[in-house]
């Protein structure tokens, strides 16, 4: 459908509002392709910061579309300011929750304000907010539009932002303290999750403060949560089937779409040059990485990658790279400039490792094609932080994965891996080199790694049916757009 229309009142208008960190824009875009190939009007809004970094990594021409100004064009990006000096780093979670949270309600409200009032642009007819940007859905309701949430992790994270007020309801929130006694406390009660631990449950929590932040604002965000006319996740059922049941159980819950993984549908749907394929990395990719791939042996190359937030220090970097160095096999290490906590300059790499790079043991590069990475045939292995995305793109591409957990649901995701997927293992959360080669090796080619793979084919037979036509996830998208996201009228 061609992207400039004749706006009108049954032309369906969504607004949709990210966390302004890559791993929850890349969701929430994939969503706005499949709206906009469904011939409504979308709004994508950036916060001001998340934005500016766009733009001074790539210019704004990869920001925007073409012909945004266009009288009638059907996908616009907006920006909205949220306070956040543009040197801040993206990886101070607390500072950035709060300034989003004391900000963007007022900026959002007068760009919904401006978008009910602009000539040629058709009534919002809908806001999709991110769960942890729950101003949006505050506002449009305000506002007396219809809204829904998109959490853009896991089920499995979901459900452990849940419990965070039971926790404290229960005494284990604040932890009395960081040792593997409390850390190992059982928790055989959170639904759908047999055998959980507090060290299972999302990383916020693991605090000792009573007047932690993160803890407050997570009780906070999963309250709005409960209150919204649906609830989006970008997961696959078949593997969250029993958390997914147990949030559906709940009488107090709104209905649930598991749309998961969105970028296989709109792979397979969208037309790969419709106006939402637009850029949302700060990260230059490193396309040649795929050359260097052609020319290693089918599953020969372990692939490394901790994602656009998290980050190490100086002793964990050399930690990893002295274990690649050992385990003997090939590597490409994605590593941001910024991944070294304190400083952009420090490489923490030993000279040892940067020779054997050099001689072809190796590649770093500082951001990849990490979907096209994962499906290459060299690729055997993926050593990750576990962030939701990153998992759902290793389902897709067949990969078992290394966990090594730090930050937010990324601890649970492991422990789902680990413990219920069957597809991968994880490192200790101490990082030692030789505990990193002999897992590399083991999962390479040892009889755990066999079964991991084994068990990550499956899955992989799994996503593919569940995201082709007429598959679970694809259904539950045609209901989302049809029940929830393309209505028109006072009724929505």
């Amino acid at each position: 459908m061609d992207s400039i229309v004749t706006p009108s009142a049954t032309c369906p208008h969504v607004v949709l509002v990210p966390f302004p960190a890559q791993g929850h824009v890349a969701p929430l875009m994939q969503l706005a392709r499949l709206l906009h190939s469904r011939g409504a009007h979308v709004t994508f809004v950036h916060t001001q910061f998340n934005y500016c970094r766009i733009v001074r990594a790539k210019g704004e021409a990869a920001v925007r579309p073409t012909s945004t100004a266009a009288p009638g064009f059907r996908f616009r990006v907006e920006v909205i300011d949220d306070g956040i000096s543009l040197s801040a780093p993206p990886h101070d979670v607390v500072a950035l929750v709060g300034a989003l949270q004391r900000n963007c309600p007022g900026t959002f409200r007068a760009l919904l304000r401006r978008l009910s009032q602009e000539h040629g642009t058709p009534p919002v007819t809908c806001v999709v907010g991110d769960v942890v940007m729950p101003f949006a859905a505050a506002v449009a309701r305000e506002a007396g539009i219809p809204e829904a949430q998109f959490f853009t992790a896991s089920a499995c994270g979901l459900m452990g932002y849940l419990q965070y007020d039971e926790l404290i309801k229960r005494g284990l929130v604040p932890l009395k303290g960081l040792t593997n006694r409390y850390l190992d406390a059982p928790l055989e009660w959170v639904p759908g999750m047999k055998h959980m631990r507090l060290r299972d449950m999302p990383a916020f929590c693991h605090t000792t403060d009573p007047d932690d932040f993160m803890v407050a604002a997570s009780v906070e965000h999963m309250k709005g949560a409960v209150g919204s006319k649906a609830i989006i996740i970008n997961t696959l059922y078949e593997l969250e089937k029993d958390v997914v049941d147990a949030l559906a159980a709940s009488s107090s819950f709104p209905p649930i779409y598991t749309v998961g993984s969105l970028a296989e549908i709109v792979a397979a749907s969208a037309p790969a040059d419709d106006a939402c394929a637009i850029d949302i990395s700060v990260w230059q990719e490193d396309t040649q990485c795929l050359s260097w791939l052609d020319g290693k042996a089918g599953r020969s190359v372990v692939y490394v990658n901790f994602g656009s937030v998290v980050v190490m220090t100086a002793a964990q970097t050399q930690e990893f790279a002295l274990g690649l160095l050992r385990c003997g096999y090939p590597f490409l290490w994605v590593k941001r400039p910024d991944v070294v906590d304190g400083s952009v300059e420090e490489l923490a790499l030993p000279e040892a490792f940067l020779d054997e790079v050099t001689r072809g043991g190796g590649l770093v590069v500082p951001w990849c094609p990490q979907v096209a990475v994962l499906k290459h045939a060299a690729v055997g292995l993926f050593v990750t932080h576990c962030g939701w995305n990153s998992l759902l793109e290793a389902t897709a591409a067949g990969q078992p994965v290394l966990g090594w957990p730090v930050i937010a649901e990324q601890t649970t995701n492991c422990r789902q891996v680990c413990e219920c997927w069957n597809n991968g293992v994880a490192l200790p959360g101490e990082v030692r080199s030789g505990v990193v080669a002999d897992l590399v090796r083991e999962m390479m080619s040892g009889d755990l790694g066999k079964k991991k793979r084994a068990k990550a084919a499956e899955w992989k037979a799994v996503a593919v049916a569940a995201t082709m036509k007429g598959g679970s996830s694809w259904r539950n998208v045609e209901r989302l757009l049809d029940d929830v996201l393309l209505l028109v009228g006072s009724n929505n």
